[in-house]
C-alpha cells in the first residue's frame, strides 16, 4: 500500500497526464480537417433590362384668366402677370426650345361677338420684364400674331429642364373706335423643340 504522500504524488502525476491527454485531444480537434465536399455551382440565369425615358415637352400657364379695364384711345394693363412653366426631356439631337404666345388670327385677338374686334397688333406683351412688343411676329403656330417668350439653346446640361417665365399684357385701343362691351379672346402659349 502507498503512503499518503506517495498517494498524493501519484494522483498529481495522474492528474497531469489526464490534463496533457485532454490538451492533445483538443489540439487534434482544432487541426482535424473536415471531410472534403465537392463544390457545385448552378447555371447562370440572365435577366435582360430595358428602360425607356420618352421625350416630352410641356407648357402650363397661370392664371388662366387676365382681365383688362379698357379705356377709349388708351392703354390698359392686364390684371395679373402670367407665369409660364415649360418643362422638357429631350434627345441629344435637339438644338433649341422656343416658346411662343400667339392668337389664332391677327385681325381678331379679342372680339365682342358682334363684329367689333381688337387685332393682335393692339395687344402687347412683356416677356420676363422686357420691353412691351405687339403680337405681330410669325411663329410655327401662327403668322402675324405671335410673340416669342424665350429661346433656349440645348446643350448637354439642359436636355432635361423646367423653367419659369413671366408675361405681362397690355391692350391699346387707340384708333379702334370700339363701342362699349365685353371683348374676349384666347391667348395660346406653346413651345417647340427643334
Amino acid at each position: 500500500m502507498l503512503s499518503l504522500p506517495q498517494l498524493g504524488s501519484a494522483l498529481n502525476k495522474w492528474r497531469h497526464r489526464a490534463q496533457c491527454a485532454y490538451a492533445l485531444l483538443a489540439i487534434s480537434f482544432l487541426f482535424a480537417c473536415p471531410a472534403a465536399r465537392a463544390q457545385l455551382n448552378a447555371n447562370i440565369a440572365n435577366v435582360n433590362l430595358n428602360a425607356t425615358l420618352n421625350t416630352s415637352l410641356t407648357v402650363s400657364a397661370s392664371p388662366g384668366l387676365v382681365n383688362f379695364t379698357l379705356v377709349p384711345n388708351g392703354t390698359a394693363n392686364g390684371s395679373s402677370t402670367v407665369t409660364i412653366t415649360t418643362a422638357w426631356t429631350l434627345q441629344p439631337s435637339v438644338g433649341a426650345v422656343t416658346c411662343y404666345a400667339y392668337f389664332m388670327a391677327p385681325g381678331t385677338a379679342l372680339s365682342d361677338g358682334a363684329g367689333d374686334n381688337i387685332p393682335s397688333a393692339n395687344v402687347s406683351g412683356s416677356a420676363d420684364a422686357g420691353a412691351f412688343a405687339p403680337f405681330t411676329a410669325n411663329s410655327p403656330f401662327a403668322a402675324g400674331s405671335s410673340l416669342q417668350i424665350f429661346a433656349e439653346r440645348i446643350i448637354g446640361t439642359n436636355k432635361t429642364k423646367t423653367r419659369s417665365d413671366t408675361l405681362d399684357l397690355q391692350i391699346g385701343t387707340a384708333g379702334l373706335a370700339l363701342p362699349a362691351g365685353t371683348y374676349t379672346g384666347v391667348l395660346r402659349i406653346q413651345a417647340q423643340a427643334l
